[in-house]
């Protein structure tokens, strides 16, 4: 028998940069499957956008302002979730950078930009996550990833070290915490319709070429949808996936490795 639609009824859910692209298809996902969801990002203006959009829908959605490859910012996080709601079930470390550039030409500022978000913010946002998570009935955390992370493609480096690091620590965080009854599992799109594809590109007319030329690289033809991915992400919080952990679910229309 399948799970109930509403599945996250009465239960927590926290989406990091949950303000745009696939962290606000998920949000919004979360909220429909009634859960209370929670969101965080570093600017107030999309994630204002992303509550209006849930609650003009039915759902409960907080929103809190915070970088969560900071410490303070993070734990301050845990607290407003903790004093809302006593607890949390689902953690979707969605929070990340994109930057292209070669190794010998991109900026040591960019490079720490990307792992502090991509990587120490998976770190953070975990370690304290698991004191509200632990002894919760199907209690999960869900990293995005990318297809990037199995990949060596020239001046994507950085970025694909950033996304093996979240790889790696799915798969260690999935054995650390099996334990404490916590499922861990990645979701790794391909070429999906986000503003971080559109990195650098302003001009409607540039963006409609980079998305073909995007699509090109996939046997479907199209790039994905942030819909889709945060349909992986349903399943992977839901019931039905509760032996599934340490897995890394590529989500990129046959588009490989």
């Amino acid at each position: 028998m399948g799970e109930s639609t509403a599945f996250l009824t009465g239960k927590t859910v926290l989406v990091t940069g949950g303000g745009t692209g696939i962290g606000r298809a998920i949000a919004a996902a979360m909220a429909a499957r009634g859960g209370t969801v929670f969101i965080s990002g570093r600017r107030e203006e999309p994630l204002r956008d992303t509550a209006a959009l849930i609650e003009a829908s039915g759902g409960t959605c907080h929103r809190i302002v915070a970088d969560v490859s900071q410490e303070p910012d993070v734990r301050r996080l845990m607290v407003a979730i903790r004093d809302a709601t006593g607890g949390l079930d689902v953690l979707v470390n969605n929070a990340g950078l994109f930057r292209t550039g070669s190794v010998h030409d991109m900026s040591t500022e960019d490079f720490d930009l990307m792992f502090a978000s991509n990587v120490r913010g998976v770190f953070v946002t975990t370690k304290e996550a698991v004191h509200l998570m632990q002894g919760r009935k199907g209690a999960n955390v869900i990293n995005i990833s990318s297809i990037a992370g199995t990949r060596t493609d020239p001046g994507m480096g950085v970025y694909e070290a950033s996304k093996a690091a979240v790889n790696t620590l799915t798969k260690v965080m999935a054995k650390e915490l099996a334990s404490l009854g916590i499922r861990v599992n990645a979701i790794a799109p391909g070429p999906t319709a986000t503003p971080a594809l559109y990195e650098g590109r302003d001009d409607p007319e540039a963006q409609e070429q980079a998305r073909r030329d995007f699509a090109t690289a996939v046997p479907f033809g199209r790039i994905a949808e942030p819909e889709e991915v945060a349909r992986l992400a349903i399943f992977l919080a839901s019931g039905e996936a509760d032996f599934i952990s340490g897995s890394i679910t590529s989500i990129d229309g046959a588009m490989g490795y």
